[in-house]
């Protein structure tokens, strides 16, 4: 604990009372005769030192008063410190609270782009191939391959409605849609299943700025794969927790409504799914 100066002073006061009381002790004997002479008895003795008692118990009473002062003043710097001790404890639990906060989004990011990672590489890893006697070769690959697949749909789609009239647009998009994925499966549903589990892990953390990472999801999916995307969210081989995703975060922002099978198609997913777009 800092000495004040205050504190100082009142070290001081009571070295000097303490000083006083010792020299009255060894005084008031001697001025006592000096100035009465002998006493005639004991009793005539101890009446002589009367006044002397009067003063130390002044003493004794100036002495509390003191003491009650040096408590007040303890008291006083004891407060001082507790309230320095209570900011620096506000100032660790601050710097400890935005350690958090940095710890839990760099696990995030972490996990975050290790899920993107993971997406480029089953990207990359698709491919349609064409037959040939015993050998099979590659026709396209990666992100090339999702021009065939709509191409594919479209094919499906085509036929499913010169021989549906009258049959609403989400059957005709499920009997097209259909065939087509059961040939693709391998190669899409991994696809799908990534892309629904890196939009969930988005949801599902507890970080600000979620716009932003949203904007890095949708940099990943190229033109061609939101067609694939925004037929395969309407069917029944698709999930609705994914479309809900898609809708949430406007993954179809960029979508081309001119290349769709009808533009009247956007009507079936809600307005936040294409952000600004529609």
């Amino acid at each position: 604990m800092e000495r004040t100066e205050s504190d100082s002073t009142l070290s001081s006061l009571a070295v000097k009372l303490i000083a006083l009381v010792v020299l009255i002790m060894f005084v008031a004997p001697i001025a006592i005769q000096y100035f009465y002479g002998k006493p005639g008895g004991p009793g005539i003795f101890g009446d002589m030192f009367g006044s002397i008692n009067a003063l130390f118990s002044g003493l004794a009473f100036i002495g509390v008063i003191f003491a009650i002062l040096l408590q007040r003043q303890e008291l006083g710097l004891q407060r001082k410190e507790l309230e320095q001790t209570r900011e620096e404890l506000k100032g660790q639990k601050e710097q400890l609270k935005a350690q958090n906060e940095t710890f839990r989004l760099q696990s995030f990011e972490n996990t975050f782009f290790q899920l993107v990672r993971l997406h480029n590489d089953i990207v990359n890893s698709i491919d349609i191939v064409r037959e040939e006697t015993a050998n099979l070769s590659a026709v396209a690959k990666g992100r090339d391959c999702f021009a065939g697949f709509y191409a594919a749909f479209r094919t499906g789609w085509n036929k499913e409605v010169k021989d549906s009239q009258g049959i609403d647009a989400i059957t005709i998009i499920n009997n097209a849609y259909r065939p087509f994925i059961r040939r693709h499966e391998s190669d899409l549903d991994p696809y799908f299943r990534n892309l629904y589990t890196i939009l969930r892990f988005l949801k599902d953390s507890q970080i600000g700025n979620k716009a932003f990472y949203s904007e890095v999801i949708r940099a990943l999916i190229s033109r061609v794969e939101l067609l694939v995307l925004f037929y395969h969210c309407l069917c029944d081989e698709g999930t609705p927790e994914l479309k809900a995703l898609v809708e949430e975060f406007g993954i179809l922002k960029d979508v081309q409504v001119d290349v769709l099978q009808d533009p009247s198609h956007t009507k079936l997913y809600r307005p936040s799914a294409f952000g600004d777009h529609i």
